[in-house]
């Protein structure tokens, strides 16, 4: 197990503020599921579809994923993270303000350019990179996640880049191959950034915290391998304007693999811990599978509903299960500074109780039904927006709740006034 570096890590606020952020967006593309109904699910190339998708990619995932790796670098890697608050700040505004801008433009293409927005979320990647791919570079230890991070980072660099470019050709600034770069464009986010990052981070923290084994590096470097040259293919032929044959199959075969050995390492685990956040990735992984299935079955309609179970359900569901157990570490960390040495404090567990969080997973799991349901009638996209904001606004609340813990320890204690 990891050794974890406490006093290495940022100020408390600084990964909150990311933390904090996803369940609002969360929020948001559930009203925006609920507002256009069926318009969101029958059509990838839909406003509404494209304004559901990066509310749940740059605002969902992108915040969580973002203020996590701020707060597990230097904490349970031992990299540093340059630029200080003022730094995590521009990235937080630029990814924000950028998703808020892309979403508006798609949802209302007539009124707003997505280039802006476009932008913006293109530059907080690139900013992201120069705070943390020096200190990959210079750390010791831990080649492999070092590498399977970084590489993350600069999958998420190409993605947003390929995504101004799209912004670009779509606001008639540039005569772009649209249909090719598009599915290199969530390739490199979906397969490069985000099941990249989820899958380096993995190594550590399913052991640490599920007790699992480590998947051998032999079998993770095969994954990481053929992910490379098949993203690399997709980008190469898309920008001569030709899409890679076998890119949906390629990419599906990534997701299956992933998931199943997720599964498979917690159902090999000696002592598996069975907390909500096992439970959390339990149901992370069988969504990712399903949806790769269903992407590999082929068809428009298959595809959509895999898009949909993967990024609304599978990847939702990995990434609030660690926000939630990251937010109470903050908040024990916060509690911490705030009352000095001296005061016996309350454990992390109280400050964020299973019970909490198995409230928030039964309701991210009613929502996975609702939406479900609503793949296979659209008429009931309006109810599986109302299920995808209710689940998330438990998420914010579960968030807060941890404050709220905090200030009545300390009223009671009378510690850290």
């Amino acid at each position: 197990m990891a050794k974890l570096a406490m006093s290495q890590g940022p100020a408390p606020a600084v990964p909150r503020r990311f933390l904090r952020s996803a369940p609002v967006w969360g929020l948001v593309a559930g009203g925006l599921l609920a507002i256009d109904g069926d318009a969101a699910l029958v059509s990838r190339w839909s406003g509404s579809t494209l304004a559901l998708v990066h509310a749940l990619t740059l605002g969902v995932l992108g915040n969580v994923m973002i203020g996590s790796l701020l707060q597990f670098l230097p904490v349970a890697a031992g990299v540093p993270v340059r630029g200080g608050q003022r730094a995590a700040l521009a990235v937080h505004g630029l990814l924000n303000i950028g998703a808020l801008l892309l979403v508006a433009a798609f949802r209302w293409p007539m009124r707003l350019s997505a280039q802006w927005g476009g932008l913006l979320a293109a530059t907080a990647f690139v900013v992201l990179a120069a705070l943390v791919l020096p200190g990959l570079r210079a750390a010791a230890g831990q080649r492999f996640l070092r590498w399977g991070i970084g590489g993350a980072i600069a999958a998420g660099v190409v993605a947003t880049t390929l995504g101004l470019l799209l912004a670009l050709a779509l606001s008639g600034r540039a005569a772009l191959p649209l249909a090719p770069l598009t599915d290199a464009h969530a390739s490199w986010g979906l397969l490069g950034w985000v099941l990249g990052l989820l899958a380096a981070v993995a190594r550590v923290v399913m052991p640490m915290f599920q007790g699992t084994a480590v998947l051998p590096a032999r079998a993770q470097v095969a994954w990481l391998a053929g992910g490379l040259v098949l993203l690399l293919a997709a980008l190469g032929l898309a920008l001569r304007g030709i899409a890679l044959p076998g890119l949906r199959v390629g990419g599906g075969l990534l997701v299956l693999a992933f998931a199943l050995a997720g599964l498979w390492l917690q159902g090999r685990a000696v002592a598996l811990r069975r907390t909500p956040l096992t439970a959390f990735w339990t149901a992370g992984f069988a969504v990712l599978a399903l949806a790769a299935g269903l992407l590999l079955a082929g068809g428009e309609v298959n595809g959509l509903r895999a898009g949909a179970l993967g990024l609304g359900v599978g990847l939702t569901l990995l990434v609030t299960g660690m926000q939630l157990e990251i937010a109470a570490f903050l908040g024990w960390i916060d509690l911490q500074r705030r009352c000095g040495r001296g005061v016996h404090l309350p454990g992390v567990p109280l400050l964020l109780p299973a019970r909490d969080k198995s409230g928030v997973l039964a309701l991210h799991l009613l929502a996975a039904l609702a939406l479900g349901g609503a793949l296979r009638r659209p008429t009931l996209a309006a109810v599986a927006g109302c299920a995808v904001a209710l689940a998330h606004a438990a998420t914010l609340a579960a968030l807060f709740g941890i404050d709220w813990r905090a200030r009545r320890f300390r009223a009671g204690s009378g510690a850290g006034r």
